[in-house]
């Protein structure tokens, strides 16, 4: 009795081509997927830079007590604009970003009506799709607060200039 494998089968292991792609980004505001903007509460502390190939929307705030909390409910509106369900929270790689002041974390950004943390994919919040109704969960449209925690002794207002970008990540839920 034997065994035998059949090689020169045709079968491949891996192609590698090169395609044309066209790429193109568009702003936040009217056709994006996930469109970002100043809330409801925003007051002057959120801003859109259009100055850039893409909308940069910048936290502008000076003169923040240390030793203090200070929380801008309501600072940052995320609208799905796409046909899709997505889930939405913040990397929580970059250093600074998240809830808890004791490791360094000062800037932190919630959902506003339940005041929970979306730092972290365990913490994402799922959007309906646009246009869609709640189903209990959220609607197509969040306001976020944004939080600044300079409590700890260890941090202080050199914690919070030291971050620059914070990466949103949206993913679309599998049905």
């Amino acid at each position: 009795m034997g065994t035998g494998a059949v090689f020169g089968s045709g079968a491949f292991t891996s192609i590698e081509a090169d395609r044309n792609v066209n790429l193109e980004v568009t702003g936040d505001t009217g056709s994006a997927q996930v469109g970002f903007s100043p809330g409801s509460g925003a007051t002057s502390i959120v801003g859109t830079d259009t100055n850039e190939s893409v909308d940069i929307i910048n936290f502008e705030q000076t003169n923040l007590n240390e030793q203090a909390k200070t929380s801008f409910e309501n600072a940052l509106e995320v609208d799905n604009n796409s046909q899709s369900k997505v889930n939405l929270y913040i990397d929580d790689s970059t250093t600074g970003v998240g809830d808890d002041p004791t490791n360094g974390e000062v800037l932190d950004f919630r959902e506003g009506s339940a005041g929970v943390s979306i730092v972290g994919s365990d913490q994402a919040i799922t959007l309906d799709p646009d246009g869609g109704s709640s189903d209990g969960g959220y609607s197509d449209t969040v306001e976020l607060d944004i939080v600044v925690d300079l409590r700890d002794d260890g941090v202080d207002g050199d914690d919070l200039s030291e971050i620059s970008d914070v990466t949103f990540v949206v993913e679309a839920v599998q049905q």
